[in-house]
């Protein structure tokens, strides 16, 4: 009996652990609803859609700046409006493809192999300082272009086709071409080759052992027609048409060219503000070097001064660099 009755309360206890299961089962199984009817329709519920949110969020600084500067490129007929819905209303995304459709339009290739040049759209003139962008001054907005090298032009050849028509056209060419590029550029040619040369001179006369130094000879290297007196406008106008060589008439009807559009615009002037944020930034590079040969020593000069106008920029850029760290 005792062992009838030991038997009988283990088979009690493991019915009591097997019938909770299967109803478990059971119930999960009779209450299971397909997907569908989890979320049926009209309960309120929806699953948010994205497809008309932009995938991209932007924030703007300077944009009425930016906005004024385009408007006045429309203005122009430099920009295309059309762009602006191409670059999603942003108007320095704007300016961007407006510049780079101007240089593809002139010639960007030829500019790429001859020069290098940085063309910045900022509200800071000083690249290297970080008390503009700290200021948060956005009221002005400044298009600066500056050369890492020069472009280079050699005169020589155009000067003794000239010289071969009439002795005074080289330097009326040089007049009207170097000087309509220098309302809006500098241009380095002989005359800065002198400066040098003379800033040289006086400091070796100062130093008392700098003793006897050969200097270079820019007088020597100037053609002898250049430093003639050059034609009045009215005298060179009734010489063109008797210009046969084609090639001499179109450069002299291109630097003509070059000349009346340099005057049709004033060039913008700098005011003491703007002067004193670029007391700083040292001499830039200048835009083009123009020589009358190859290697002539108003080259030499160049080098030696471009090398110490960026010397000066690097010195400045690692100073503010360890001012800022």
């Amino acid at each position: 009996m005792s062992r009838v009755a030991k038997s009988s309360r283990v088979d009690s206890r493991r019915a009591r652990r097997i019938v909770p299961s299967a109803e478990r089962h059971a119930f999960a199984a009779a209450t299971r609803l397909a997907p569908t009817c989890l979320m049926p329709a009209g309960s309120g519920l929806a699953i948010p859609r994205l497809a008309s949110v932009p995938l991209e969020q932007q924030l703007w600084q300077g944009t009425q700046a930016a906005a004024r500067l385009a408007h006045s490129f429309i203005e122009a007929d430099v920009a295309d409006a059309g762009d602006c819905i191409v670059a999603k209303r942003n108007p320095l995304e704007f300016l961007k493809r407006t510049l780079e459709r101007w240089l593809d339009e002139h010639g960007a290739p030829s500019i790429r192999e001859r020069f290098s040049v940085d063309v910045s759209l900022s509200t800071s003139l000083d690249r290297y300082s970080s008390t503009d962008s700290k200021s948060g001054d956005v009221s002005s907005l400044f298009l600066t272009l500056e050369p890492d090298s020069a472009g280079y032009v050699i005169l020589g050849p155009t000067i003794r086709l000239l010289e071969s028509i009439h002795p005074r056209l080289p330097v009326t060419f040089l007049c009207l071409f170097l000087g309509a590029l220098n309302r809006w550029i500098h241009v380095y040619d002989q005359r800065d080759a002198m400066d040098r040369v003379e800033r040289l001179r006086d400091w070796y006369e100062t130093d008392p052992e700098g003793g006897e130094v050969e200097l270079p000879d820019i007088e020597r290297c100037v053609p002898k027609s250049v430093k003639r007196r050059p034609l009045g406008r009215r005298t060179l106008a009734a010489m063109m048409p008797a210009i046969e060589n084609p090639l001499a008439r179109q450069l002299l009807e291109l630097a003509i060219d070059m000349d009346r559009a340099s005057n049709r615009h004033e060039r913008p002037g700098i005011d003491d503000h703007l002067s004193e944020r670029l007391i700083d930034c040292g001499e830039p590079v200048p835009a083009l070097l123009a020589v009358f040969e190859r290697t002539d020593p108003i080259e030499g000069c160049f080098d030696e001064d471009c090398q110490t106008m960026l010397d000066s920029h690097a010195e400045r850029h690692h100073s503010v660099q360890r001012r800022n760290e």
